[in-house]
């Protein structure tokens, strides 16, 4: 009698392992984000501070500005002195352009990524990176020329509307996180892959940003625009020529469709595709990500004024060593810290230890008063570093293969929405309250954090049933298993619904065999393997729908 099961779990097997190419693909994608991310990270200080600079030139047009450096602006804080006035003048109208930049390029981001994922799994993710890689890349130009020529700032809204209507830097995560999930399996790989695409990420704000200060004192503004144009060109050099695309996956018959079936496609998971429970797991997965997103993405500029006055009084570049330092810090621990914590817990129970110690951060900011308590916050915060890849794979371990594009471009979305959101809500509470306790904004970022940590809780007890069996019930089928002594071979099959099974059987005798999770019946023939299903979806039939030997 055979001792040993015929089909063992994903996760037990090698072939659920990640391959050399595949790893070779996850090391070349992430180089494609870090190479952007030395782009972004060289540009970003050059865009606000030259918007600051010609908005200043123009409201003290008759007067004389005093200063030194690329800047040539003296910081008034005497509130006596009319040059205050006008340099908080200067401020709001350069936070009000800036304001208008970025809801104009959202904007149009949350459209064309909507459009852009849903494509992608159709025609592959080369347009994926490419899009985005070319509209960053003629946003860096034509900036260059307006500050060459110094052409009215209005031009700006030219620059900011080319990078929204490629996607702008979103649809670049967007890219990097599914082409991370076409290369790893739905396991605790695939959260590990996605966390080194944020490692990398955060390696290439690391490298560039405290740079980039430098190099705008040394040369003035337009030699590192053109810089970070020249390395965004060799960037889609490098997708053109190089990019493997994943194998294995099937595509949709027609690369064309209507922008209602892209929303379909996109926003499908939550409300229309498979069944009840994998729906409220969807919806919990993405209320996760929302609680986790709004205080990351939403209260940046926060922090910043946070730390420029007191108690701080931080100056810009004390500021960037902060932030390089807690940057490095949190991937050089975190990741590891992850990986180590894997070996005992599920990613969501990583997912809630991560959300509770960045919530307990933010709270205890809000009491922060000398440096030491800072950087001890920075400390505190490291098991938060895998949060966002966790979240982002436990969303992504619920899509099937072939719609990894258009789970991640709903993921895009959100976060961009977020970011819309989430600055104007904590702004105004910032606002409100800073002259009755400055901190106090960060008990609400923490608190965000908090319902997170408790959405994550429900979502682990709801989705239970679908981690342990796939969210597929017992095949309703008389099962012939397969004889003991005869050659297997195995391969993963994904039903046309999703469901994905490794199925091991003789492919030159007809005969059936049970799934991964014992649950489908596979017909196994010399030409092909049959899969069928009697799921909550109903019956379901797949043909080599994915393969793998």
């Amino acid at each position: 009698m055979e001792t040993e099961p015929l089909l063992q779990k994903v996760e037990d097997t090698p072939e659920s392992g990640v391959k050399k190419s595949q790893i070779k693909n996850l090391l070349f994608g992430n180089m494609i984000l870090f190479i952007l991310t030395l782009g972004e990270s060289m540009f970003s200080p050059v865009m606000s501070q030259y918007l600051y600079k010609r908005v200043t030139e123009d409201v003290f047009s008759n007067h004389t500005v005093a200063g030194k450096g690329p800047m040539n602006h003296k910081c008034y804080l005497n509130t006596s002195n009319p040059d205050y006035i006008l340099q908080e003048k200067a401020q709001q109208v350069a936070a009000a352009k800036q304001m208008q930049f970025t809801i104009m390029k959202s904007s149009l981001a949350v459209i064309v990524n909507i459009m852009l994922g849903s494509y992608s799994d159709s025609i592959g993710r080369k347009l994926l990176f490419a899009a985005p890689l070319t509209g960053h890349c003629l946003r860096f130009g034509f900036t260059a020329v307006i500050i060459y020529w110094k052409l009215d700032i209005n031009s700006f809204f030219i620059a900011e509307g080319i990078d929204g209507l490629t996607g702008g830097y979103y649809a670049m995560l967007l890219a990097s996180y599914a082409y991370a999930a076409d290369n790893t399996p739905a396991t605790g790989a695939r959260t590990m892959g996605i966390a080194f695409v944020e490692f990398f990420q955060s390696l290439g704000f690391a490298a560039s940003s405290t740079a980039a200060g430098f190099f705008i004192q040394d040369v003035n503004f337009f030699y590192p625009t053109l810089t970070a144009t020249l390395i965004v060109l060799v960037d889609i050099i490098l997708v053109v020529t190089l990019l493997p695309e994943r194998r294995g996956i099937k595509r949709a018959k027609s690369n064309w469709f209507t922008p209602l079936e892209g929303c379909r496609r996109v926003f499908g998971f939550y409300v229309l595709e498979g069944s009840k429970r994998k729906r409220i797991c969807f919806i919990l997965a993405i209320l996760i990500f929302v609680f986790t997103a709004l205080p990351g993405v939403g209260a940046s500029n926060i922090n910043t004024l946070f730390k420029l006055n007191l108690p701080f009084c931080w100056t810009p570049e004390k500021i960037g060593y902060y932030s390089t330092i807690s940057s490095v810090a949190r991937q050089v621990i975190g990741v590891p810290l992850t990986r180590l914590l894997q070996c005992c817990c599920i990613d969501e129970v990583i997912g809630v230890i991560g959300s509770l110690a960045i919530g307990a951060a933010d709270s205890l900011q809000s009491i922060a008063s000398t440096d030491w308590m800072m950087y001890g916050l920075a400390g505190i915060q490291t098991p938060s570093a895998t949060l966002f890849p966790v979240v982002r794979s436990i969303l992504s371990r619920l899509a099937p293969a072939d719609k990894q594009g258009s789970l991640f471009a709903s993921i895009a979305v959100v976060e961009t929405m977020c970011s819309l959101v989430g600055t104007p809500i904590f702004s105004s509470i910032y606002q409100d309250t800073v002259v009755v306790w400055r901190g106090m904004v960060f008990i609400f970022l923490g608190g965000t954090h908090v319902v997170g940590a408790i959405v994550l809780v429900i979502y682990i007890f709801v989705s239970k049933p679908i981690r342990h069996n796939g969210d597929v019930p017992q095949a309703q089928c008389d099962v012939q298993q397969v004889q003991p002594g005869v050659p297997r071979v195995q391969r993963v099959v994904t039903v046309h619904k999703g469901t994905q099974t490794e199925v091991t059987g003789d492919p030159t005798m007809h005969e059936h065999a049970l799934s991964v999770a014992g649950q489908e019946v596979a017909e196994i023939t010399q030409a092909s393997i049959h899969v069928h299903v009697q799921s909550a979806y109903g019956e379901e039939d797949g043909h080599y729908i994915k393969t793998e030997e």
